[in-house]
């Protein structure tokens, strides 16, 4: 088994669903920690099945990267406020789940990690979203990985017919006010999710050292850069 195995989180959702199958199309092992059984596991994966996201008890043989794909689901209303309940929930996924992936993905021997983010996430924001989003970036950077790359997106299109009204009511809106998204603006545009996990597994596997921000331009910039001359 080759030493560029990777692990990911979150490989039943909507991005983690991508970049898994991009990593089977490159023949890349891909360790996937999900809490059920999975059906057409892909020949390149292995599935490690998990109580409680209690990492403790698992053993995972030496990789080199990591991806992180987690969060919880929310409404457009909860960017902005949430209830005590949605708090507690959003507080245990989106940081203490992934912060505690993080370390397990380090303990692991992993040297690059790639996790999703947002656009606009600080700590110690008043934004309770932006805050927590902001923090776990933070303790994820202090860990001492060789590479860390922070994937800020803003909305994420493509998720299908099936979506909430309020996912396809940003669609519509995303796709008029992206056109007025220039300069400082632009990393606010919406992305599709397919270009996103493209650009994470395609960063990713550059191993470039240090931390590497990813907002709209350097997402499109990295697919472009892969893409052949001609």
């Amino acid at each position: 088994m080759s030493n560029d195995s990777s692990l990911l989180f979150g490989s039943t959702g909507f991005i983690g669903s991508k970049v898994i199958n991009l990593l089977n199309q490159r023949k890349n092992f891909v360790y996937a920690p999900v809490r059920s059984s999975q059906k057409n596991l892909f020949e390149n994966s292995k599935e490690i099945i998990i109580e409680n996201f209690d990492l403790s008890a698992i053993e995972i043989p030496h990789i080199k990267y990591a991806y992180i794909c987690l969060g919880t689901k929310l409404r457009a209303w909860e960017l902005l406020k949430m209830s005590q309940s949605k708090r507690k929930e959003f507080q245990k996924v989106d940081y203490e789940i992934i912060l505690n992936a993080a370390r397990k993905a380090h303990s692991c021997g992993a040297e690059t990690i790639s996790l999703i983010s947002a656009v606009g996430v600080k700590s110690g924001s008043f934004n309770f979203y932006m805050d927590i989003k902001g923090r776990v970036e933070e303790e994820i950077i202090d860990l001492g990985f060789k590479s860390v790359n922070i994937f800020r997106p803003g909305h994420l299109m493509g998720k299908g017919a099936n979506s909430d009204w309020d996912v396809k009511l940003a669609d519509f809106v995303s796709k008029i006010t992206d056109n007025f998204m220039f300069g400082p603006f632009s990393k606010f545009k919406s992305i599709d999710g397919n270009c996103l996990a493209r650009s994470m597994v395609l960063e990713t596997q550059r191993n470039k050292p240090g931390v590497n921000y990813f907002y709209f331009n350097e997402i499109i910039q990295s697919l472009i850069s892969d893409t052949p001359s001609l």
